[in-house]
Parts: C-alpha cells; sequence; structure tokens
C-alpha cells in the first residue's frame, strides 16, 4: 500500500508532533495526570504557566450557548479536552478534532476520566472529515484564529456544510482593533500573516468577521468575549495563582463594561461570532445509525465511523473487521486507526 502524497508535509508534522514536557516528577501523585498539567499550561492561556504540578481537578468551564436534550457538538482544536466536557454538561454528545494525536488521546483520557461518553478524531480544521448536514453546535476557542486566511475561509465552509440546517456555530476570535490586542501583537502578526505554514495568530476587525460570515452563512452576530487580553474566563479565577487572579479580576472587568457601554464592544480583544445554518435538512439516516451505536455501546471511539466522510473523495466510509482503518470501499481508500482514534487526514490515506 502506498501513501498518498498530495497533502503538504505541514499537517504531518503536526499529526504526530508532542509538546515538549517537563519529565514526571518522582513521587507524582496528584489526580490529574502529570502530562494534562501541562497541557493545560500549554492551552488554557499565559495565566496557566506557573499552575503546572499544582492543579488538584480538571478545569471546569461553562460553555456559553443554551442548554439542549440531545444534540451533536464539534470542538474544533479540541486540546486537553475542557469543552467537551462543557459540551456534555449543556446537553451535548461532544466529538473533538484536533490534528495532534496526542491531544485527541488526552482529550479521550480526559472524558473516561469524567465518565462522559464522547468522541475524537484526528483532522485538518480546513478538510473537516464529516458527513453534511450532522451537528446541532460546532463550537471553536482560540483555534482558528492561528491558521492561513485560506484555511480560516476552507473550515469555514466545512463548517456551514456540516451544520444541520437551523443549527449554528459559535467561534472565538481575537479583534484587530482590541485596545490590548492593536497596540501589542496585532502589528507584529502582519509579518507571517501571508505564510501558509505558520500557526502565529491572525487578527481580523468586527467588519472583515462581518463580511467574510455574510459570505458564507448569509448572517452575523457576536458578543463580547474578552477586554485587555484573549482567553481570559471567569472560571480561571478558581484555578490560577493570586497574582493572576488579579490580573484575570482586570480582564474580566473590563469585559463586563464592554457588555453594558456598548461604544467599548467594538475595542473588546477577543469576540464571539455567531452564525446561524438557513435553509433545509437533517442527515438523519447518518444521524441514525450513529445514535443506534452510542446506545449500543457509547464508549466505544470508533462510533464515530458514522458521522465520517473520507476528505479525498466525500464519500461515506466503514470500519474495518480488525478495526484498525477506517475504509472508503469505493475508492480502495483507507486511513488508519491508531488507539481507537481515527487518523483522517489526507497524507495518511493510502491505496490498496
Amino acid at each position: 500500500m502506498n501513501a498518498m502524497k498530495d497533502n503538504d508535509a505541514f499537517d504531518r508534522s503536526k499529526i504526530y508532533e508532542k509538546l515538549d514536557y517537563v519529565p514526571e516528577p518522582s513521587g507524582y501523585k496528584a489526580d490529574l495526570p502529570w502530562v494534562v498539567q501541562q497541557q493545560i499550561a500549554a492551552t488554557n492561556g499565559i495565566q496557566y504557566v506557573d499552575r503546572i504540578g499544582k492543579l488538584n481537578e480538571y478545569p471546569e468551564f461553562e460553555l456559553p450557548v443554551s442548554r439542549v436534550e440531545e444534540g451533536l457538538m464539534l470542538d474544533i482544536g479540541t486540546g486537553w479536552g475542557r469543552w467537551l466536557i462543557a459540551g456534555h454538561k449543556k446537553g451535548f454528545t461532544p466529538v473533538g478534532a484536533d490534528i495532534r494525536l496526542e491531544f485527541c488521546k488526552t482529550a479521550l483520557n480526559t472524558m473516561r476520566a469524567k465518565g462522559i461518553n464522547g468522541y475524537t478524531v484526528v483532522a485538518d480544521l480546513q478538510e473537516l472529515p464529516f458527513l453534511d448536514k450532522v451537528f446541532d453546535l460546532v463550537w471553536s476557542f482560540s483555534v482558528i484564529q492561528h491558521t492561513h486566511k485560506d484555511r480560516m475561509l476552507g473550515c469555514l465552509n466545512h463548517i456551514h456544510r456540516i451544520l444541520k440546517a437551523g443549527a449554528y456555530t459559535k467561534l472565538e476570535f481575537p479583534n484587530a482593533y482590541g485596545i490590548h490586542n492593536y497596540f501589542g501583537p496585532y502589528a507584529k502578526s502582519l509579518q507571517t500573516a501571508d505564510d501558509f505554514q505558520s500557526w502565529e495568530v491572525r487578527y481580523y476587525s468586527i467588519v472583515e468577521y462581518r463580511k467574510i460570515f455574510m459570505d458564507i452563512f448569509h448572517n452575523f452576530n457576536y458578543q463580547v468575549h474578552s477586554m485587555l487580553g484573549i482567553g481570559v474566563l471567569k472560571e480561571d479565577l478558581k484555578y490560577v495563582s493570586l497574582k493572576n487572579k488579579l490580573l484575570c479580576s482586570l480582564s474580566l472587568t473590563g469585559s463586563l463594561a464592554a457588555q453594558i457601554f456598548r461604544p467599548l464592544k467594538t475595542v473588546c480583544d477577543s469576540v464571539y461570532v455567531q452564525a446561524v445554518k438557513e435553509g433545509f435538512g437533517i442527515n438523519q439516516h447518518a444521524i441514525m445509525k450513529f445514535r443506534a451505536a452510542y446506545n449500543s455501546n457509547p464508549a466505544d471511539n470508533l462510533n464515530i465511523v458514522f458521522l465520517l466522510r473520507c476528505p479525498i473523495s466525500g464519500e461515506t466510509l466503514r470500519l474495518s473487521d480488525a478495526k484498525d482503518r477506517i475504509i472508503n470501499t469505493s475508492q480502495n481508500i483507507s486511513y488508519p486507526v491508531i488507539d481507537g482514534i481515527p487518523i483522517m487526514i489526507k497524507s495518511e490515506a493510502t491505496v490498496s
């Protein structure tokens, strides 16, 4: 079997990349795994860098959406899995997609440790490998802005495709004209904005976001998320150090002021952008097959195969008898399954 060669090397390097970890201390006995301590510091914001080894529990956050009775949620760039926990608490069956296998493993283990039945898939956000019209919510927090604009637009078009009619996406983005951003990292970011391989943050204005989302979704709404910094959440106050509690409090106070005094809304540093999938249609057949598998054995991560499509051809897939490949029978293409996690990226496909 020969590996497909039509995907760029960037994707492959990210799939198997691991963070540069400090070795686990001798005698470490906390309930929170040492690797998760470090992944939280790497993904939750700089306010957690000094908390490695000091967190006694999985931090929990509130997903800022309405509760549902039963729904499917996709979290893009799932990291260690914090938003999968939050989605479950709001009634969703959570699905996490990340380009790193390491994070997909951790997120799956996080859900299992919390007694949550959810799923993870290795995927590139510009080629989301899911069937049309299956998700009730697509969420992402501080991820999509790390990509080139073409990659971001590809992701948004896929989000539109995989949402059910009437369903919505809610995504966190930085505002180029935020007080902190404009006088800080925005100008520097312009130096790498055109580098397709760079994962430096890109900054767009509210006007630019509006145009992008109106072109794809034909509707657009945004809300204040954070002032004087990106990614600060009220729950951080429970987990960060005293020094960072003060800094987070300052940011949260600014965020509250921006919600009250509307002129400040345009200069907040990060926003939640929300858009609704208009039209008609739900992929009821795929959802029913997934739910049947879920009801039979909810802990099996490979139930997700019923929601997947081939990222090369867009066709439906099946699981191999050995459960080690995801197969596109008509094209003789298959994708590996590693530790029960599908690797649904073009570069990893093989042709028999």
